[in-house]
């Protein structure tokens, strides 16, 4: 596997190098440290499989430039590495053409999950970086009442289904969606419809609230 790193800092690239080979056998690292350079080596580079690029560095002025960027790059999965934890940063970046969003702040170990999932073709987005806080504050209007009779069955919804909750979380449209995953949107529309009847919730946005706040609940939980 040959994995181009894009960014400034010399210590941070050094650090993926050591995950990255730590995990794999057979992998060759590349390195750049400003977005000229990072374009020029994955155009030179033969057999190239992932860049994964900072958001920030010489040449990449953030998320405003980042779909013009990646378009002049080869067909090759980019994978932003990030300190942002932003809910909008992470999807402006899906919707530029990154295939992941990876925060500067993960175990190397998370390497490990995205890169597979990223290389055969699917999106890693961090569910950790999206606060139900947050979600409710975006859609005000649509509150989730806190009750000791409100218990979400999530494990009743189908792996197609929690695909689609994962995505309508970062507040994807059913058009979105269903260009996501290639599906119809009109399939979309009935998983949704689905989702919200098993969840026990009245629209979309509590489904949203409800699994971000199963998630933050389950991970706040310390193991005896």
């Amino acid at each position: 596997m040959v994995v181009l790193i894009a960014d400034d800092h010399a210590l941070f690239r050094y650090g993926i190098k050591l995950a990255l080979e730590s995990l794999y056998n057979d992998v060759t690292i590349i390195q750049a440290s400003g977005a000229d350079e990072a374009r020029k080596l994955a155009h030179e580079t033969e057999g190239l499989d992932l860049i994964l690029l900072d958001l920030q560095m010489p040449g990449l002025n953030g998320i405003s430039e980042l779909k013009q960027y990646i378009d002049t790059l080869p067909d090759v999965p980019v994978v932003i590495v990030s300190g942002s934890r932003q809910r909008s940063t992470i999807r402006a970046a899906i919707d530029a053409g990154a295939r992941g969003f990876i925060l500067k702040s993960s175990n190397g170990e998370i390497l490990k999950h995205v890169l597979p999932l990223v290389l055969s073709g699917e999106l890693y987005i961090p569910a950790q970086a999206v606060a139900a806080e947050e979600l409710e504050a975006e859609y005000e209007g649509s509150p989730l009442e806190e009750s000791s009779d409100f218990n979400p069955d999530f494990k009743s919804l189908t792996p197609r289904e929690t695909q689609v909750l994962k995505l309508l979380t970062l507040g994807y449209s059913n058009k979105e969606i269903a260009r996501s995953l290639g599906m119809l949107e009109g399939t979309v529309k009935v998983h949704v419809k689905s989702i919200m009847k098993k969840l026990g919730v009245n629209n979309r946005t509590q489904a949203a609230i409800a699994a971000n706040r199963s998630f933050f609940r389950q991970n706040s939980t310390t193991p005896a």
